[in-house]
């Protein structure tokens, strides 16, 4: 019986691929024939390789936002919470003064914002994969949108660590999108906020 074997090759010189065949059969005179060819598999080569990297891309990218949601499950629980903490104790007996309410009201007002960022991050991400994602660029005033950020995070930093908004210029004007820059900052000054245990955190 006829037996074929192949394997891959590649051309050392140029590092082109291609399949070898072997095959040994009798020939005439019980002599036996040994023949090999090659067919050129480059092509083919370079495709599997765009397709197993396309596949690395997509399975990193999977876990990527897999740890996303993950983390943002647990993020969305913290502000969720304090609302939902605090508005049972404005209704409650227990709040008397009006300055507790007033403080209550600030605490659910920050939270609610946090929140409502954390959702707007996911929904980024689905617009990302979806190619929908759109910038608005329009003139903007960076000193407003900075003083914004730090009433927004001022209240939300540990014991003992302040916030500090450095407004080295006047009017400073731009040419941005607001809510893009803002969601900048905003997860610049969290990020340093979760790893500073004490001192400033500085941004302008």
């Amino acid at each position: 019986p006829t037996k074929v074997y192949s394997w891959d090759y590649q051309r050392p010189f140029d590092k082109c691929w291609f399949r070898v065949f072997s095959a040994a059969f009798a020939w005439v005179d019980g002599q036996m024939a040994h023949v090999i060819t090659s067919v050129d598999i480059d092509h083919q080569k370079k495709i599997e390789e765009e397709l197993r990297v396309a596949k690395d891309k997509a399975e990193h990218l999977d876990r990527l936002k897999s740890a996303f949601l993950a983390n943002m499950s647990h993020e969305i629980r913290t502000p969720l919470n304090a609302i939902v903490g605090f508005a049972k104790l404005i209704g409650s007996a227990e709040t008397e003064t009006e300055e507790e309410k007033e403080q209550y009201a600030e605490i659910i007002d920050t939270n609610s914002d946090l929140l409502l960022q954390l959702i707007n991050d996911i929904l980024d991400i689905s617009k990302i994969e979806a190619g929908t994602l759109e910038f608005k660029f329009k003139p903007m005033n960076l000193n407003e949108l900075c003083r914004s950020e730090y009433e927004v995070h001022k209240t939300r930093l540990k014991p003992g660590v302040e916030l500090v908004f450095e407004e080295k210029y006047e009017n400073v004007q731009i040419v941005c999108d607001q809510n893009r820059l803002a969601q900048v900052i905003t997860n610049l000054v969290n990020n340093a906020a979760k790893f500073t245990e004490s001192g400033s955190i500085r941004f302008g």
